[in-house]
């Protein structure tokens, strides 16, 4: 009697563990995504399958750790000039490369009207120019040389909640005009930002920008690839003082050989794109991982 007792309470005790188990399992495995009391509702199974791809993303994101930072006075960096709208699926593609080769991507240029709009710079920009900061990300904003002011200079980095980190100059040192930039180069250093000057070619005068600190970055060439046989850097400029834009270029081959001749050379950061800025290229991953892995000749 005693015997089947204990082998009852046996059955009884197990069989209570396996049911337990078993919906405790069933949950962990079919997750229920339940509504707050009082504001319950059907999820669709678009948006069942969107919190999961979320979820799932998620994981993925914080189980894979990052490559280790990019030492930008050892490797190659990029900046991006993506001239798209704010909501672009491209972004998304930075900020997961920007994730994955954390320092490599070191500029992104702010362009929401080929220069300052006439109204406020939108939140959807100052989102944009949040989510890269996130990332230890420079925002340039963009500014064409002719109309450079303290007034465009304060649309990105005064009157936006969320500021850029500094200008890009477009063209500017196209011409030795450094007397009538100085105000503007001073002004954006005042405000704790970086100078980045864009003559597009090394043309002789454009070492003293940086030689005198009024630029702190000069895109020494914005050309097609076949030209860029001809980059020449000062020597006495370090790399990460001198960039490269480098177009027409379609291949992943080419696009690794454009790095490896640019960090030869001694640039210090570059972009590779094939035929325009609105949008990024295909192979726009591959290049930030192989700038992450490029050394600079020093």
């Amino acid at each position: 009697m005693r015997k089947t007792i204990k082998y009852f309470s046996l059955v009884t005790v197990t069989g209570i563990s396996i049911i337990f188990l078993a919906t405790d399992l069933s949950s962990w495995l079919y997750p229920v995504f339940v509504a707050a009391p009082g504001d319950r509702k059907e999820i669709s199974l678009k948006e069942t399958i969107s919190l999961t791809s979320n979820n799932l993303k998620n994981s993925m994101k914080n189980s894979s750790p990052a490559n280790p930072p990019n030492d930008p006075m050892t490797h190659m960096g990029v900046i991006i000039v993506p001239y798209f709208a704010t909501t672009s699926q491209f972004w998304e593609t930075i900020y997961l490369a920007a994730d994955e080769y954390p320092g490599t991507i070191r500029y992104v240029i702010i362009n929401p009207c080929s220069g300052p709009c006439n109204e406020p710079l939108s939140t959807d920009w100052q989102r944009i120019i949040s989510e890269l900061k996130s990332r230890n990300i420079n925002t340039l904003g963009y500014i064409f040389d002719i109309f450079q002011s303290k007034e465009n200079i304060d649309y990105y980095m005064v009157k936006p909640q969320i500021p850029t980190d500094g200008i890009f100059f477009d063209n500017e040192g196209t011409s030795d005009t450094i007397d009538r930039f100085k105000q503007y180069a001073d002004y954006v250093h005042s405000l704790g930002g970086a100078v980045y000057i864009n003559p597009g070619f090394n043309y002789p005068h454009v070492t003293n920008y940086l030689k005198e600190g009024l630029a702190d970055v000069a895109n020494m060439y914005e050309f097609e690839s076949s030209k860029a046989h001809h980059i020449s850097i000062d020597a006495s400029l370090q790399p990460q003082q001198v960039s490269a834009i480098l177009g027409e270029v379609f291949t992943v081959l080419e696009m690794r050989k454009m790095i490896y001749e640019s960090a030869q050379a001694g640039v210090g950061t570059i972009y590779v794109y094939s035929d325009s800025y609105d949008s990024l290229p295909t192979f726009f991953s591959e290049m930030v991982r192989e700038s992450a892995d490029t050394k600079v000749k020093r």
